[in-house]
């Protein structure tokens, strides 16, 4: 977070704080909804992704703006959306057999949201066939293309069409388009990413014309995620489901400037002991910070020359010359570099409004609803 933020010069004001915790800033979220739509063209083309920020508070917000459609990587977040009344709901994971009865069920609760998910091969085919045979619904499909990532999807284009075949020839099933998942390419020079992007794109491309030659006509395409947002922005009839935009983080900031969306989430954490002379050692253990990377996995803000010693469950080491300036109990920032794990380590998000109120939100994914008896269906 830009260290010129009102919020975060403010934010010692709150000194009932939990920490180590998460907060927070509503107004902020909403100026990147604004950027979101402004580079997009309009909020119907949007189909953002939850898993970023898992809260049923930040899809309200996304509503008001005329947002309608999400994506989602769970049945938890499935059950979320859900609850808040969205329109259309897109599990873009391939389920599993029993998160499809999950699935199923959840759509059978609410049948005025139009639920979807992804397919890249036969047997997970069959399996929801039988499943929507068994519970007389119908589902709707999107095929998942692997243009590059190698982590899900079709690479094959006959293949391709043999499972689109599949799709239409099925009535339990609606072909819904094209899901593509790019999210491997990275460059943080934005011309060399965009031509990254539209050569990884052209298989795509290839796909829909071969599709169409066979009567397979493609009419809806989701593209991307956040790192590609603004360069699949720049083609025609596609929807875009860019996720951490909304809260943002350092990895990202530093990777695609150009942007300029804002860090609206922060880690707060206090100084518990000084064990040594230059030594600051604070709650914010990787109970509460992403650690699928190396040291540092955060930038302390007023201290980001430390040097980044230790992390443990509960603390976190580290060496400045400007330890002498903190005092045991001291409030001190931080911004992860991957927000999206960190805030999947919280149960509550503090939240500061713009009047520097202060309350929590309930990050609701984290629990199954256990009505669903799966086991019936």
């Amino acid at each position: 977070m830009d260290s010129k933020n009102k919020f975060l010069l403010n934010i010692n004001h709150h000194e009932n704080l939990i920490t180590p915790g998460l907060v927070i800033f509503p107004e902020i979220i909403r100026g990147n909804i604004k950027k979101m739509i402004k580079i997009a063209g309009s909020s119907e083309r949007l189909w953002p992704h939850v898993k970023t920020h898992k809260l049923s508070e930040i899809i309200d917000i996304q509503k008001k703006f005329g947002i309608k459609k999400f994506k989602c990587a769970t049945i938890c977040e499935s059950e979320m959306l859900a609850a808040a009344g969205v329109e259309k709901i897109l599990l873009a994971i391939q389920p599993s057999k029993i998160n499809l009865k999950h699935f199923i069920e959840l759509k059978l609760s609410y049948p005025k949201i139009e639920f979807s998910t992804i397919v890249d091969n036969f047997e997970s085919l069959k399996i929801m066939s039988d499943l929507t045979d068994k519970n007389r619904t119908t589902l709707s499909l999107w095929l998942d293309v692997n243009n590059g990532m190698n982590r899900t999807g079709i690479n094959d284009s006959k293949t391709a069409l043999d499972l689109i075949k599949k799709i239409k020839s099925n009535d339990n099933f609606y072909f819904k388009g094209l899901h593509i998942y790019d999210g491997h390419l990275r460059n943080p020079d934005f011309k060399i990413r965009k031509k990254e992007c539209d050569n990884a794109y052209k298989y795509v491309n290839e796909l829909i014309e071969c599709s169409n030659r066979y009567g397979f006509k493609v009419h809806d395409i989701i593209t991307g995620g956040s790192p590609t947002f603004n360069i699949h922005s720049m083609r025609e009839g596609n929807y875009l489901s860019p996720g951490t935009t909304l809260l943002w983080d350092i990895g990202y900031k530093k990777l695609f400037p150009e942007m300029d969306f804002e860090i609206s989430a922060i880690l707060v954490s206090r100084v518990i002991s000084k064990p040594n002379e230059n030594i600051l050692c604070l709650d914010l253990g990787h109970k509460s910070v992403a650690s699928e990377m190396p040291l540092p996995r955060v930038i302390v803000h007023g201290l980001e020359n430390a040097k980044h010693l230790s992390q443990s469950e509960e603390h976190l080491v580290i060496e400045t010359k400007k330890a002498k300036n903190y005092k045991i109990g001291d409030l001190v920032c931080a911004s992860p570099y991957h927000i999206c794990p960190t805030v999947s380590k919280f149960e509550y998000v503090q939240i500061i409004s713009e009047a520097y109120t202060s309350s929590f939100w309930k990050i609701k994914e984290r629990n199954y609803n256990l009505k669903y008896n799966v086991l019936n269906i």
